[in-house]
């Protein structure tokens, strides 16, 4: 037989928990004379073309990007982005994940980030040698402005390679393609 003390917390202690999960106040439809709340849109997706200069490769860079935000104001990004340095003979790429902080949100204004990449490099090889895919961390920082539907960015970004002397900055700017308009909805 159960003792009074465990029969009651048996009792008690499910209803408490009850109680603690369900919202304050319900509604199931607006009354008359009132609005209904605006709620912010998610920040949208966007995808992105963009051109640069490798300084310490001394090339030109084409590459793509998507910012996916993780935040419904659009502050924290994904930022994966692809790149094709385009060398006097051949060609490097390189690959970033990487993460942004944009304090404006959706509206755009400066950034800054960090993430990790990789270089499909022959750059300090020999001849003939295959290619090395380099593994490094990036940073980097820049600034996006709505032109229209669009937006505009400036990107300058450090790649700090592992096991080689060779470290390439880039320079570039690229236009974003927004998947929907970052508009309230009611």
């Amino acid at each position: 037989m159960a003792s009074p003390v465990s029969y009651l917390a048996n009792r008690l202690i499910p209803l408490l928990v009850l109680l603690l999960l369900l919202p304050l106040s319900l509604e199931a439809q607006f009354r008359r004379g009132r609005q209904a709340e605006v709620v912010p849109r998610w920040a949208p997706i966007s995808i992105g073309a963009k051109v640069g200069w490798d300084s310490q490769a001394n090339a030109t860079t084409v590459g793509g990007h998507v910012r996916i935000p993780v935040v419904r104001n659009g502050t924290i990004e994904l930022y994966p982005s692809a790149e094709a340095i385009f060398l006097t003979g051949t060609k490097e790429y390189q690959y970033n994940l990487d993460a942004a902080w944009v304090p404006g949100g959706a509206g755009g204004g400066v950034f800054a980030g960090a993430g990790v990449g990789w270089r499909d490099s022959v750059i300090g090889m020999d001849v003939g040698d295959p290619r090395q895919t380099l593994f490094g961390f990036n940073a980097f920082g820049g600034g996006k402005t709505n032109l229209g539907p669009m937006q505009i960015e400036v990107v300058l970004r450090w790649t700090f390679l592992n096991e080689t002397q060779y470290q390439p900055n880039s320079a570039s700017i690229g236009l974003n393609f927004p998947l929907w308009r970052a508009t309230s909805q009611r």
